[in-house]
């Protein structure tokens, strides 16, 4: 029985595995696999000897079948690291991909490759892989999971796991390599292995991916070119591919990896967690593509089956589905179109509601790309619904926007923000809880860049008949119980804005009780919510719970406007309905009556553009 060594107490932050470019690599034929049970008998972990011989199942999707059909790989027990989060197991594994058919390493234990299963001489099962060795290049050391610890998930039982990282004493780096281990595979210690983590979408996405995950708060996956997911269900079998997904379709956010046993119904697999949530997620067969020999970050890339179940534990030691099982998703419709051109529409279905807000964004964002072909600036014109119910009183709730967006650059990334906003306000309002069932974006876009901004304003002089420049430092004046007639000059926003300059004329009716001094403000719809450099998330404030949504007005101003907070989900819906758009030039006028009190005029002009800037005036009555 080989000596066990205790885990270090010091930990290193988690490894990210991040997918690069991907080349195919040639591979020897591969055996036919061994058969064992779906469902296989426990080795006890305490009889491992060193230099025992197993036998494991993975998938490597090196030939035609071999997509979904596991093959084998071999192993030889080398010591048993033991520690208060758990027990690792520690084998040298050859074959498959991990190693080329004269022993030199190939893709060594790859991404996705955890959950596979490692089976004794007698068919028990040992553990799934988890961990692997080595900082700087590909690795044959492995970590497993006791099968012990992947069987008590089924029962529902708390099992502990090691953690992400194990930093390994030079003492026991010496142990390891002389029960067999290579010192240079071994590096500075295990890192376990993290499943594939990807969203299907092109590699020049990245940066607007990236930032509005980060927006979502939500860990970024590694971007996999691929196309949808596919209506047929792949198997998911003990040493197949298992993947745990957020959304599938169109657009695919998941995590794959391995099974490690399919019991009846249930089916354990990855042998560490995904998120370690317990979030709502489908659970998914999948076709490996291909297996890329990247060093120290060699992965698996595969494309999704039809979900075949539902994910139902994300433990330390594992992840749990049942099969057959039924998993509500919200449908996601995006249909983009540049002008002119015929539009096409994407459909994905979401059942991780709290992955909803994110993946919308994700959806306009890539939608628009793909319709303008570029990734620059230009104009679009949007509308979104979404729709939802009252878990509680199954009351439907519906929010109806439309919005112009125009930038200079980075439209895409733009039209994703109100719309994940949107979604995760209804989600999180503090009224009722919702199920939201469908989120339908419908855009139009152009190339060209059109915004206007507040220009000069001019006051008709009724006495003169002329229009009379006004000056921002001095207050206008205005006739009690007569009208106040403007003249808004738009003018081009900056050099490269090609829209047409325009005047809106508002008549204002002012009354004969006026008295003090009032406020005027003219503004275009487009104003910052958030500095460039400022960070924001979609779920940072409700539009009434903002300033700028009262035109910044100060609580101890007489002039305040009351605040219009909603009283229910449906008010919520209704507020997020009618928030301003960016092609509406706004006119607001505050004071003070001697019979009523307060008095607020609004008034809105919808444009051709976006408009942008605001002037701020006073008005003296007489």
């Amino acid at each position: 029985m080989p000596r066990r060594l205790r885990l270090p107490s010091s930990l290193c932050a988690s490894v990210a595995l991040v997918a690069g470019s991907v080349a195919f690599v040639a591979a020897p034929a591969t055996a036919t696999p061994p058969s064992f049970e779906q469902c296989a008998d426990v080795f006890p972990a305490a009889e491992l000897e060193t230099g025992q011989e197993v036998s494991g199942l993975t998938t490597a999707g090196r030939t035609r079948g071999s997509e979904v059909e596991p093959e084998g790989f071999t192993g030889t027990f080398v010591d048993t690291l033991e520690g208060d989060d758990g027990d690792l197991l520690v084998f040298d594994l050859a074959g498959s991909r991990i190693t080329k058919a004269d022993g030199s390493i190939d893709a060594g234990v790859w991404s996705g490759m955890s959950g596979s299963p490692v089976y004794a001489a007698d068919g028990r099962l040992v553990g799934a892989v988890s961990y692997t060795f080595g900082s700087f290049e590909a690795s044959t050391i492995a970590g497993i999971t006791p099968a012990a610890d992947m069987y008590a998930l089924l029962d529902g039982d708390a099992v502990e796991a090691p953690p992400e990282r194990i930093a390994l004493s030079t003492k026991q780096t010496k142990q390891l390599v002389a029960a067999g281990a290579s010192s240079r595979e071994l590096g500075k210690g295990a890192r376990r292995i993290a499943p594939v983590s990807a969203i299907t979408l092109p590699e020049k996405f990245a940066a607007g991916y990236a930032t509005i995950a980060k927006r979502a708060g939500a860990p970024s996956r590694d971007l996999a070119t691929g196309g949808t997911t596919s209506t047929d269900a792949a198997p998911i079998v003990a040493g197949g591919n298992i993947a745990a997904a957020d959304s599938y379709g169109s657009l695919a956010s998941y995590a794959l990896g391995t099974a490690t046993a399919v019991c009846g119904t249930e089916v354990v697999g990855f042998g560490h967690p995904m998120d370690f949530v317990d979030a709502q997620r489908t659970i998914h067969g999948a076709r490996t593509s291909f297996i890329q020999a990247d060093g120290v970050g060699s992965f698996k890339m595969g494309n999704l089956g039809a979900p075949v179940g539902a994910l139902t534990h994300d433990g330390l030691a594992g992840i749990v589905g049942r099969l057959a099982q039924d998993v509500d998703a919200t449908t996601i419709t995006s249909t983009a179109a540049r002008s002119g051109k015929s539009p096409a529409t994407y459909t994905t279905k979401v059942p991780n509601p709290d992955a909803l807000a994110e993946l919308a964004a994700t959806h306009a964002f890539r939608d628009a790309v793909l319709a303008q072909d570029q990734m620059g600036g230009g104009e679009s014109v949007v509308s979104w619904t979404v729709e939802g119910t009252s878990t509680e009183t199954g009351t439907p709730i519906t929010l109806r926007r439309g919005q112009r967006y125009s930038t200079r650059a980075d439209l895409a990334e733009r039209l994703g923000n109100d719309v994940a906003s949107d979604v995760a306000t209804l989600q999180e309002n503090e009224f009722a809880t919702l199920d939201i069932d469908d989120v339908t974006i419908d855009d139009t876009l152009s190339s060209t860049y059109k915004a206007l901004k507040v220009g000069t304003i001019d006051r008709y002089d009724t006495a003169s008949r002329t229009w009379k420049r006004v000056s921002t430092s001095k207050a206008i004046p205005a006739p009690r119980g007569k009208q106040l007639k403007l003249r808004i000059n738009l003018v081009k926003a900056d050099k490269y804005s090609k829209a047409t300059p325009t005047s809106v004329i508002s008549t204002l009716s002012v009354s004969r009780h006026a008295v003090g001094t009032g406020r005027l403000l003219i503004a275009g719809g487009d104003q910052p919510s958030w500095d460039d450099d400022e960070e924001f998330s979609f779920e940072d404030s409700a539009p009434w719970e903002t300033d700028a949504f009262y035109f910044e007005d100060e609580e101890d101003d007489e002039l305040t406007i009351p605040e219009k907070k909603p009283t229910s989900a449906e008010g919520v819906a209704a507020l997020l309905s009618k928030q301003q758009r960016h092609d509406y030039l706004y006119v607001s006028h505050d004071y003070i009556t001697g019979s009523v009190g307060l008095l607020n005029v609004d008034r809105k002009y919808r444009q051709a553009s976006v408009v942008k800037g605001s002037v701020r005036l006073r008005v003296s009555y007489r």
